[in-house]
C-alpha cells in the first residue's frame, strides 16, 4: 500500500506544477500586452527585483557579507556605466563586473 501513495504524490505534484503553465498558456491570448493591469503587474514585478537588489548589495548574506558595501556599490555603479558605455552588452558588463569587484574586493578589503 506504500508504494501506491508515491504514485499519487508524483502525480499531485505534476498536476500542481503543470496546470498553472496550462492556465497561463491558455489565458495569454486574452491578455492585453498595452492594458493597464499588465503594466502595473509589469511595474510591480520590477519593483520587487529592485527591492531584491537593493538588499543584496545592502544587507548581505554569506560570502558576501565580508566585503566592503563601498566596493559592492562602487563595483555596481561602474558596471552600469559600463553598460551603457558598451551599448547595453550584458555580458560584457557582467563579466567586467565580477572581474572588477574581485579585483576591488583583492586590493582594498
Amino acid at each position: 500500500m506504500p508504494e501506491t501513495y508515491i504514485y499519487l504524490a508524483i502525480l499531485l505534484t505534476a498536476f500542481a506544477t503543470y496546470l498553472p503553465r496550462f492556465l497561463g498558456v491558455f489565458s495569454s491570448d486574452f491578455v492585453n500586452e498595452e492594458g493597464k493591469l499588465f503594466k502595473f503587474v509589469s511595474c510591480v514585478s520590477y519593483g520587487i527585483l529592485a527591492a531584491l537588489i537593493a538588499r543584496i548589495f545592502i544587507h548581505p548574506v554569506g560570502a558576501l557579507e565580508q566585503t566592503s558595501t563601498t566596493i559592492r556599490l562602487l563595483a555596481a555603479g561602474i558596471t552600469i556605466v559600463i553598460l551603457f558605455v558598451s551599448k547595453k552588452n550584458v555580458l560584457f558588463s557582467s563579466l567586467f563586473g565580477v572581474i572588477l569587484f574581485g579585483i576591488l574586493n583583492l586590493y582594498f578589503n
